[in-house]
């Protein structure tokens, strides 16, 4: 039949080429009766790696070509194994041929192959199956020559690996692909992170245009940095409207920071930012000054009280202040990893606030990475130029056409490197593309659905498919624009969800699913979740935010909408918010973000009244937390959204954005602009006025705007002005006795008057603001805070009129409920601290004063730093109280360090120098160098006359002329202009030595204290115990004297620990080394100070002391070495004799009844220098001067819980949290001591008895530390402390003494003896826990009373 041979031959014809376009070759055709036979043969002729993959691609090609050729019956067979191939026969009728064993499988499997199918052998099966999908047959097979039967499989198609045609666009995956162009921007960010890794921060702007490969990239590092380099990451997103709002990408950020930081510290899951802020205060890892910084961006972790903080504070410091928050939240984060990634530029705060972060993570958190991803180069404000050059920029741009073909083959799934794009395909993806690997990824994905992409040259090319119409060009068929490809997953969507997208596009590239979530009608956010599951169209990121997880999906359905369309979809999405108006107005954690929301959706559906109102509502909110770069843009669009629609619509008060923009220019510091603003608004306003208008409180925002703006910049003249033309208006339009605003007014006009000198008047203005703002906080319309704003300026206008009483009163006021809401570390805490600081000594009443201006001191130098001039008016308090206190050469050293700061952040002229030069004048004076302060206030003199008008500040002036005046009458014109003779002032200089006349009846009885400070915690505990008892007027401590090397410096601590008490009268002496010939173990403090007022010889001060006591009246209390008593005995033995009624000694004695004298034991004291201790026993038997002794058995006995360090650190009193914390530290040490070895010198005399099993039973509860407890912190098993010295000092009140212990007494000479803590049997306390209760209300009463919160 010709037609059976013709299509033989068709057969024939397409299996050759099949097999030759597969590698292999055609070994053989045979015809005969029984049918035809076709032989392929792979291995033999080619080197591919896998012959069993090109057979079997073969063989199912070859189905398909014969099914196509309707070929009724055909089967095929497969095997793989050994085979014979070579020449067989003669020259004249060789053959190739291929014999062997698989052949015969193969035609074996071909026989039992079903109709038009393939069988294949489980060795092609086991080197192909990655590469093709097969399945088993059903039941196993017998053949002629096996023994055994088998399993057959069956070939279907290929993996996506190389078969492209076989592979649909749903099962390709998105595999991050490395470029050659991108290995090195990845290398850079990897070193980066390595950097951090090891202690150097470090800060990447990784920049592109869309669709280029950033988040991808980023999500790639973000793994490398989380799974192989230990990271934590962090991650923010933003969009283009956020680049208005301060401080955006850092919500997220903190947000996320905070959850991580709590739970990782406390090993908890805290449901809310609230919470997780609330536990990290709660446990000293931030404070309440961390909460307010930290709610200027997280608005719900603050409340009104805290919010109205931030008033008046200057940006930069509120940047600088939130990263100080922001590190401590870090720290235990780290290696941490910070990602800002967004399409909208970052606003000009979060610049700041990044290079703020750069700066102190150096030293505070060194580990951190911030990457910033941009579409743009950087927007970098002057305040963060320096990131310009120290931060690393990173710019990725579009893959050229070699990358566009490893990018195409990598999703694709090809492996082989030798397969190629042809050029065809190769150009057209290219040029669809433009380089962008999303748009690479459509046009490849869009081939496929239509299977335009084949193989040819043996598998070797990748092409579009060729057919036989000579017309047909696929590269035509690719569309140029892929909308249609990129939403093609939409294709079946139904209305519902297409109108879902719609809205999505609408409302941004990522969204608040919380605050969308709340628009119930739309019922927007379900759909999404169902976009987002069933459609990959959204992820959800940090908790609660939506974003598109494709921006070409969003730009395509952007480009869908028509104008109108989206127009209307805008309206119904504000219509959906004012549906849901009331929630959203009783839920301040979402007010200022929707009113920003609102705003923009408004301006979009061109509802202009709706959009103006709303940025004005968005700015308002945003001035309300400080944000005054966010409030200034948000007034900005409401000022263009009013020029474009003023000619169709009235808006009320015209002038108003434009007063708001001034007001947060000033606040900004932009002077000129802030003021070219608020003139025409004055302007505008005095004309409408003038043509009959009406709108009197517009004119009168106008008038205070700008009069704040002049007094801001010191002149008070013009301020004043306006004022007065602003003050009669704004009490005919507000008469009512609680308005704030009026309030706020005249509070305004009171302090200009008050800066410019005239005080009688802003005092009586100042007491009116403050009885409306009091009137306002008992109708919950001012808070508390606010009120200590006003009790603060009446103070200060009344120590202007020289009324200190009245003065304190208020500061006082203002100080408590500064307590009561804020954290002690707070600035505005140290501002009422220090104005009564400065009104105690006014009052002449320094003594309190100093606490309070050292603790001022302090907290000022940690918020403000070491150069600002908040520092300089605390230090210059602080010498003020000195001064008052007698101290005028301690006033002199802060003083100078006053005048250093001043120098540097004012110009020569300026008028915050003259009360600080008035102050440093005076002390001069009383320190005798009268020349000097003549020059120092002349200096003063002039800087007055430059800044202040004739009858401002008159008192002020009056002051300096009688003090040039007095100066110029005490010194002699005959001498040298330098100074009035050295002699002379040496003589004035020298601080007094006199020790006023003790009076036991009034002050308590007269104390010495011989003290080792400095070396464990109970010496200062004594001293915080001492305070107490004298205001109890129990105890008087007429001399302290410091023992033990280093004697001086132990000196300089127990000044400043008996200043920052308000012992501030007490005299201190330097004593000896203590019987020590090396210099022992010492901690400072803060507050020590090196004080002329110091005397050098301690031996010299307790004779002085006793000189002025009564008979018998004096307590000598040794707490230290007895080396210092032993010479006072020896060399004053008759003035002992006199005046020392007993002597209350740390130590302790041998049994009792060993002997008929009291005698020494080993307990530290003594053994200090044991000669001293045996030799003052002696003496006082012999002397018949009784002595009162606590052994360490007694100490044992009253050990207190660790935990009473916790309770006297959060009195805030430095010497508590002082003492906290060299408690930790001095455990430790004595731990480290007790297992040396007892001849090693780094004992340092400690007894031998003080041993490891010693500490663990004094100190713990425990027998013996495991290893794993071993290798701990020893502190973390501590659960008791020994105070041995508060004992002592307490057991010096007779009515303690007989309460508290059990005492054992021998008589000497006719005098007692005593002794309690006789053995650990027998510690002598009566009672411990009333003991401690007692002990601990006295610690806490001393601290809590030299801070005013008594």
């Amino acid at each position: 039949d010709e037609e059976e041979i013709e299509l033989m031959n068709d057969c024939f014809i397409s299996l050759s080429k099949i097999t030759l376009s597969c590698n292999g070759a055609v070994r053989s055709t045979a015809v005969d009766d029984k049918g035809c036979v076709f032989i392929s043969v792979f291995g033999a002729h080619s080197h591919e790696i896998n012959p069993c993959f090109d057979a079997t691609v073969c063989a199912m090609r070859m189905r398909d070509a014969l099914t196509n050729l309707k070929l009724n019956s055909f089967s095929l067979g497969v095997s793989f194994g050994d085979c014979f191939c070579g020449e067989v026969g003669p020259s004249l009728r060789s053959d190739f041929v291929v014999m062997g064993p698989e052949v015969n499988m193969a035609a074996r499997l071909k026989g039992k192959a079903p109709n038009h199918g393939i069988l294949v052998s489980k060795r092609i099966y086991t080197n192909s199956n990655e590469d093709i999908t097969f399945t088993k047959t059903s039941e196993q097979i017998t053949v002629k020559g096996k023994n055994d039967s088998f399993y057959a499989y069956i070939p279907h198609s290929r993996v996506d690996d190389r078969g492209v045609k076989e592979t649909t666009a749903c099962q390709v995956k998105r595999p991050f692909v490395l470029m050659p162009s991108r290995q090195v921007q990845l290398n850079t960010i990897l070193r980066g992170l390595t950097d951090a890794k090891y202690g150097n921060p470090k800060l990447m702007f990784i920049c592109s245009k869309p669709f280029l490969g950033k988040t991808r990239l980023i999500s790639e590092i973000g793994k490398i940095a989380t799974q192989e380099e230990g990271f934590t990451k962090l991650e923010s997103f933003r969009t283009t409207l956020d680049s208005y709002t301060s401080y955006y990408p850092f919500r997220q950020i903190t947000s996320l920071a905070l959850h991580a930081c709590a739970n990782r510290l406390y090993k908890k899951d805290f449901d809310s930012e609230l919470s997780s802020m609330e536990a990290l205060i709660s446990n000293k890892a931030l404070n309440k000054t961390d909460r307010v910084v930290l709610g200027s961006i997280i608005p719900s972790v603050v409340d009104s009280q805290l919010i109205s903080l931030l008033q008046g504070q200057n940006a930069m410091v509120l940047t600088q202040n939130i990263a100080d928050s922001l590190i401590k939240i870090f720290q235990p984060l780290q290696p941490l990893l910070i990602v800002f990634e967004g399409e909208g530029d970052v606003d000009p705060s979060s610049c700041s606030l990044v290079s703020e972060l750069i700066k102190k993570s150096k030293k505070l958190c060194p580990k951190l990475c911030l990457l910033m991803v941009i579409r743009n180069s950087p927007t970098i404000p002057l305040s963060a130029t320096h990131l310009r050059t120290d931060a690393i920029n990173i710019e990725l741009s579009p893959l050229d056409k070699k990358e566009t073909e490893l990018f195409s083959k990598s999703y694709l799934g090809i492996t082989d490197r030798t397969v190629r794009m042809d050029k065809k395909l190769l150009d057209v993806v290219y040029n669809r593309s433009n380089g962008c690997p999303t748009f690479i990824e459509y046009v490849l994905k869009w081939a496929l659905d239509k299977e335009l992409l084949e193989f040819l040259d043996g598998g070797r090319t990748l092409t579009l498919k060729i057919t036989d119409d000579p017309s047909y060009d696929a590269t035509a068929t690719i569309p140029r624009d892929l909308s249609n490809v990129v939403l093609a997953v939409f294709n079946e969507l139904s209305p519902v969800l297409w109108d879902a997208l719609k809205i999505a596009s609408c409302v941004g590239i990522s969204f608040d699913a919380n605050v969308y979530g709340e628009l119930t009608s739309l019922n927007f956010i379900p759909r999404i979740r169902e976009l987002s599951t069933g459609y990959d169209a959204f992820e959800m990121c940090n908790g609660n935010l939506y974003r598109w997880k494709h921006n070409a999906m969003y730009e395509a359905i952007q480009e869908l909408l028509m104008t109108e369309q989206r127009v209307q979809l805008h309206k119904m999405i504000v219509k959906a918010f004012e549906e849901k108006k009331a929630f959203f107005a009783e839920s301040p954690q979402y007010r200022d973000e929707v009113s920003r929301i609102l705003a923009r959706h408004c301006s979009m559906g061109k509802m202009w009244e709706g959009a103006y109102t709303q940025f004005m509502q968005a700015g308002k909110y945003a001035e309300k937390t400080f944000k005054f770069s966010e409030a200034a843009k948000m007034y900005e669009q409401a000022i263009e959204i009013q020029n474009n629609i003023k000619k169709n619509f009235c808006l009320p008060g015209e002038s108003l954005p434009k007063i708001k923009l001034g007001s947060c220019f000033r606040e900004l510091a932009r002077y000129a602009d802030a003021e070219a603003l608020l003139t025409e608004c004055v302007s505008k306003a005095e004309a409408d006025i003038s043509a009959g208008g009406n709108d009197e409180k517009m004119y009168v925002e106008a008038l205070t705007s700008l009069a704040v703006l002049h007094q801001a910049q010191s002149h008070y003249s013009i301020a004043k002005d306006l004022y007065e033309k602003a003050l009669p208006l704004s009490r005919k339009i507000q008469p009512s006795p609680s308005s704030i605003w009026l309030a706020g007014i005249i509070a305004g006009y009171a302090e200009t008057l008050r800066k410019s000198g005239e005080l009688p008047l802003a005092e009586e203005l100042h007491k009116e603001a403050l009885g409306i703002r009091n009137n306002a906080v008992m109708e919950r319309r001012c808070t508390e805070l606010e009120l200590a704003v006003s009790y603060t300026q009446l103070g200060c206008t009344q120590f202007g009129l020289n009324r200190y009483e009245n003065a304190y009163e208020q500061h006082h006021s203002a100080l408590i409920a500064r307590f009561k809401y804020l954290d002690f570390s707070h600035g505005l805490v140290s501002e009422s601290l220090n104005y009564c600081a400065e009104s105690l000594s006014a009052l002449l009443r320094a003594d309190e004063g100093i606490p309070l201006a050292l603790h001022a001191v302090q907290i000022r130098k940690t918020v403000f730093g070491e150069s600002h001039p908040a520092l300089a008016h605390a230090l210059s308090v602080l010498a003020s109280c000195y001064h008052g206190a007698g101290r005028s050469h301690d006033a002199l050293t802060f003083l100078e360090q006053c005048l250093q700061i001043c120098e540097r952040a004012f110009h020569a002229s300026h008028a915050n120098l003259i009360p600080n030069l008035m102050n440093y004048g005076d002390v001069l004076k009383d320190t005798g160098s009268l020349q000097k302060a003549k020059t120092v206030l002349e200096k003063a003199l002039k800087i007055h006359e430059k800044n202040f008008q004739q009858g401002q500040k008159a008192g002020q002036l009056k002051k300096l002329k009688d003090s040039i005046r007095v100066l110029e009458t005490a010194i002699d014109p005959t001498c040298s202009s330098k100074e009035n003779g050295n002699k002379e002032v040496s003589e004035i200089t020298s601080p007094s030595r006199d020790i006023p006349t003790v009076d036991p009846g009034i002050s308590g009885t007269p104390l010495i204290i011989l003290t080792d400070i400095g070396r464990d915690t109970d010496d200062e505990l004594s001293f915080v115990l001492l305070a107490s008892l004298r205001r109890m007027y129990l105890l008087n401590p007429i001399a302290i004297v410091t023992t033990l090397s280093p004697e001086r410096e132990r000196a300089h601590l127990a000044r400043g620990s008996l200043d920052i008490l308000g012992m501030i009268n007490v005299p201190v002496g330097i004593g000896s080394a203590g019987g020590s010939d090396r210099v022992l173990e010492f901690y400072g403090g803060k507050y020590a100070i090196p004080s002329q007022s110091i005397m050098e010889d301690g031996i010299d001060l307790m004779v002085r002391a006793l000189t002025v006591s009564p008979p018998k009246s004096v307590q000598l209390l040794i707490i230290a070495s007895f080396t210092d008593a032993a010479v006072l005995l020896k060399d004053h033995q008759e003035l002992c004799v006199e005046k020392i009624k007993e002597m209350v000694i740390m130590g302790g004695l041998k049994p009792l009844e060993e002997s008929e004298f009291v005698q020494p034991d080993s307990a530290y004291n003594n053994n200090c220098d044991m000669p001293a201790a045996q030799y003052v026993y002696q003496k006082c038997q012999e002397l018949a001067i009784p002595t009162v002794t606590l052994s360490r058995w007694a100490a044992y006995g009253a050990a207190v819980p660790t935990s009473f360090l916790d309770q006297i650190a959060n009195t805030n009193h430095m010497v508590g949290c002082n003492v906290r914390d060299v408690s930790e530290n001095n455990i430790q040490e004595l731990w480290k001591k007790v297992n040396f070895p007892s001849s090693d010198p780094r004992r340092e005399r400690l007894p031998d008895r003080c041993n490891r099993e010693w500490f663990l039973k004094t100190f713990t509860d425990k027998s013996e530390l495991n290893k794993e407890e071993e290798a701990d912190s020893i502190w973390n098993y501590v659960t008791k402390l020994n105070i041995y010295d508060p004992l002592a000092l307490l057991s010096c009140v007779p009515t303690f003494r007989e309460t508290h212990f059990r005492w054992e007494t021998k008589v000497v000479n006719g005098a007692k003896h005593m002794l309690t803590g006789v053995s650990s049997n027998d510690t002598g306390i009566l009672d411990m826990e009333t003991l401690h209760d007692e002990m601990i209300a006295l610690f806490v009463y001393a601290l809590q009373c030299s801070l005013l919160k008594k």
